[in-house]
């Protein structure tokens, strides 16, 4: 169905089976090209590797003897392609194009030679990108694992775990030598006060909801705001870990420690729960335990408020129980977990790379700007 096909990708990754298709049904043969009409502006087009059935949600497009569809596939992610399909939409809430609109489309033509030149560079920068997002996925399940087996057995080797002494608590088993405590006994809920000697015309940073992170460690993004223009906010000093405390804000994840704020301190928005470790609790570990799903869950199923509008109670998070291994164990633990997290960061900038690199070559390839017709191809790519 429509819904398999992953925006911006040649390849299908995802699908269902015929029986799941309860609106009429296309036959497309491999080698077609599979295009979503709805939504055009989602960028779904995928090149079929076998033969079978789609909703009529997705146009099939047959390459005649003068294109390849190996080319055509990728001629139909151009922003220039893009734009005339999302010009010829019809619709309010389901807005599709259709084959009758988007036969006039005049595409440039090069080629045969050329045409398989050219996908072959896209499909080779294409191919780049899906392993480097094999890697970040394979990477992000590592972590996942490790966050498990620190979390429950601390930061030895997978294979001496069976020679850590465990006991069980109200919130699983951990080593007998680690206390539970509620982290309201570890860390300071109370709002910071603000610096005294600041006038009106100071220009105090403020961080609000939108630069609160969902997936990397440290808030390092702020506004400067006069302090007239803040007109709510709750005081924030770097080294704070702040926790969304909002649907669905909290349930995505958004959480971050302050650091390199100028001055040292300033305003965050109200809908953050500012905590600030005592010297037992290391903020990096802090902020990790509170990544885990079961932590997640457990906080979430306490918010309170109206649906849509919910929020978690600062009473909640005070009385939550957390596992505390002496100091030097909550440091090694945060160094394995951030080293995966560095590894992750610098894939997701490769992967960001090759991403601009296949627009850029996309859009040159298919204009003429860069020519290939003489570029060589490996037998197997032919």
């Amino acid at each position: 169905g429509w819904e398999h096909i992953q925006a911006g990708s040649v390849r299908l990754r995802h699908w269902g089976k015929a029986d799941d298709v309860r609106s009429l049904k296309t036959r497309f043969q491999q080698g077609d090209v599979l295009y979503g009409k709805l939504r055009p502006y989602l960028d779904k087009a995928v090149l079929a590797e076998w033969e079978g059935v789609c909703s009529t949600d997705i146009l099939v497009l047959k390459a005649q003897e003068s294109l390849l569809s190996e080319f055509l596939v990728f001629l139909v992610h151009t922003p220039q392609f893009i734009e005339y399909a999302v010009s010829t939409m019809t619709g309010v809430n389901h807005p599709r194009t259709s084959w009758k609109a988007l036969r006039t489309f005049a595409l440039p033509l090069p080629p045969i030679g050329e045409q398989r030149a050219i996908a072959y560079v896209l499909r080779t920068v294409q191919r780049a990108k899906e392993a480097t997002e094999g890697v970040i996925a394979a990477l992000r399940q590592l972590k996942k694992s490790l966050m498990q087996h620190l979390f429950t057995y601390g930061p030895v080797p997978v294979t001496e775990r069976d020679r850590v002494p465990l006991k069980e608590t109200e919130i699983g088993p951990i080593p007998a030598h680690w206390r539970v405590v509620k982290l309201g006994d570890v860390a300071v809920f109370s709002a910071n006060k603000r610096p005294r000697g600041q006038n009106k015309s100071s220009l105090i940073p403020f961080i609000p909801m939108s630069l609160l992170p969902q997936e990397t460690m440290y808030v390092l993004q702020w506004e400067m705001r006069r302090a007239t223009e803040i007109r709510s906010g709750i005081a924030i000093r770097n080294g704070d870990f702040l926790l969304a405390k909002i649907t669905p804000c909290f349930e995505n994840g958004k959480q971050g420690i302050v650091r390199g704020i100028p001055g040292g301190w300033g305003y965050a928005t109200t809908e953050v729960i500012p905590i600030r470790p005592s010297g037992e609790l290391h903020v990096e570990y802090l902020a990790l335990y509170l990544r885990q799903p079961r932590v997640r869950q457990e906080l979430a199923a306490k918010m309170e408020g109206t649906t849509g509008r919910q929020r978690l109670p600062k009473t909640v998070v005070h009385q939550l129980l957390t596992p505390l291994p002496p100091l030097d164990e909550q440091h090694e633990i945060a160094r394995i977990l951030q080293a995966v997290d560095q590894k992750i960061a610098a894939e997701e900038a490769r992967r960001g790379a090759l991403e601009a690199v296949f627009k850029s070559l996309l859009q040159q390839l298919m204009t003429g700007r860069i020519r290939v017709k003489d570029l060589p191809i490996p037998q197997s790519e032919a």
